[in-house]
């Protein structure tokens, strides 16, 4: 064999070596995974919505892989503080991100400086639920129905506030939205979470709050918080008296944030594939499906390439909205 041919046939040969190792490496970490604790970072408070999912994918999880699955809460900056993290943790499957509208579909349109791209750091793993948000207001305020709100509102501008999670989260958003498509001046205050919004709330030290049905469903059932309107594009099941913003007039906004579970970007595809079908295993479990119901809820399995998907159209929607809505940091 001529010496240039031995020495082609010399690299073929060690590329093809190290090919066949590195796909066996994969194989064996894939088929191994996981060896240790996995951690599930929620980058908002206890007591939020984000923190009760967060747990419940990750008992089961620890029940169905064998291993401790924690969730460590990482709050600041409307939910990316706790993103970043995960977005530049190593791609090995055991730190995920509890991931939610606020920090992965607004962050960029809101935080332009992000460290972060969502597109590329992040890896989709699974969709929990999306749910249309709901207006509510403390009892002892004077608005009835969406109508008394906004001409309230148009009365004196800047006058009534509205709580929210944070600045860029989903309620701070809604509530630009809502501005703009009625036409009317509110007031933003901003909290660490939705836990500590809520409990102003219901102080009636904050009139009004833009926020996802879950938390609150026992207040509203209990008379400690009354609810005018819902954001979705049809009335939710969990409270089908409440009309959608559009049946009250608000015709512009119609808007259903999104939870998920992701990674650090770059995740090896036989681990998100194990940890999609994880997921989604645990969300069809019927003790989880009730007990998300009972939060006002539903669970909305998808395949690594429906999340994806539907991530992508997320982010245009609602980055598309940030924008309209010229909403800004407080």
């Amino acid at each position: 064999m001529p010496q240039l041919q031995f020495k082609i046939f010399l690299k073929l040969s060690a590329l093809i070596i190290t090919f066949c190792a590195a796909s066996f490496s994969f194989s064996q970490t894939a088929d191994t995974y996981p060896k240790g604790s996995i951690k599930i970072v929620v980058p908002y408070s206890a007591g939020a919505v984000t923190d009760a999912l967060g747990r419940i994918i990750a008992m089961g999880l620890s029940e169905s892989l064998g291993v401790s699955v924690i969730v460590e809460n990482k709050v600041g900056a409307g939910g990316t503080i706790g993103t970043e993290q995960v977005a530049f943790s190593p791609p090995d499957g055991y730190t995920l991100l509890l991931g939610a509208t606020g920090p992965i579909s607004v962050g960029k349109a809101l935080y332009p400086q992000l460290r972060y791209d969502p597109a590329k750091d992040l890896t989709p793993l699974a969709v929990i639920t999306r749910v249309p948000f709901v207006v509510v207001v403390h009892p002892d305020q004077p608005y009835k129905n969406i109508a008394d709100l906004i001409s309230a509102a148009k009365a004196k501008p800047n006058t009534i506030a509205y709580g929210s999670a944070g600045n860029g989260t989903p309620q701070h958003i809604i509530g630009e939205m809502f501005k703009q498509s009625a036409n009317v001046q509110l007031m933003h205050v901003p909290y660490k979470g939705s836990a500590p919004a809520t409990t102003d709330l219901l102080g009636n030290q904050v009139p009004l709050m833009f926020d996802n049905p879950g938390p609150l469903m026992q207040h509203i059932r209990s008379g400690k918080l009354r609810v005018l309107a819902q954001t979705g594009d049809r009335r939710s099941a969990a409270l089908p008296d409440t009309p959608t913003m559009r049946e009250v007039g608000v015709a512009g906004l119609v808007a259903a944030p999104w939870y998920g579970i992701m990674g650090p970007g770059n995740m090896p595809p036989a681990i998100a594939e194990k940890l999609n079908k994880e997921i989604n295993a645990v969300l069809r479990r019927p003790d989880v499906i009730t007990r998300m119901q009972e939060m006002g809820l539903i669970a909305t399995p998808m395949s690594l390439v429906e999340a994806k998907q539907f991530l992508t159209n997320e982010a245009k929607v609602w980055g598309d909205a940030t924008r309209k809505s010229n909403a800004t940091i407080d």
